[in-house]
């Protein structure tokens, strides 16, 4: 019952903590550098937190319910696509490509920092 009750903390700190840095970062105009920076941010704490020995019941609440919580795969798809029907097609490649790339850097230094 601990577990799911800091699970629930976990997650909705994660969540409003991404609903605030996509508040200030994201631009009207479409620029998601809020959605990037989160889920670059995350890729590195999930590194972290898989090669540091932590308990199953931590890697849950922590990895899942707030690392989970604070990045967000459908705000970068839904990013993506909005930037390819507006014809935005270098914008959105490259927003692509600086995510996954900059994602798995992130989760390969947050491994060698664990």
């Amino acid at each position: 019952m601990i577990t799911a009750i800091a699970f629930v903390v976990a997650a909705a700190i994660g969540a409003v903590v991404r609903g605030e840095v996509g508040r200030r970062w994201n631009r009207a105009d479409g620029r998601a550098l809020g959605t990037l920076v989160v889920n670059v941010i995350g890729a590195f704490l999930l590194g972290v937190l898989a090669d540091s020995g932590t308990s199953t019941a931590t890697m849950t609440v922590l990895g899942v319910g707030g690392v989970g919580a604070f990045t967000t795969f459908s705000s970068f798809a839904r990013d993506v696509v909005a930037a390819v029907e507006v014809r935005r097609l270098v914008v959105a490649a490259a927003y692509a490509v600086l995510t996954i790339v900059g994602g798995v850097l992130a989760a390969a230094l947050g491994l060698h920092f664990a």
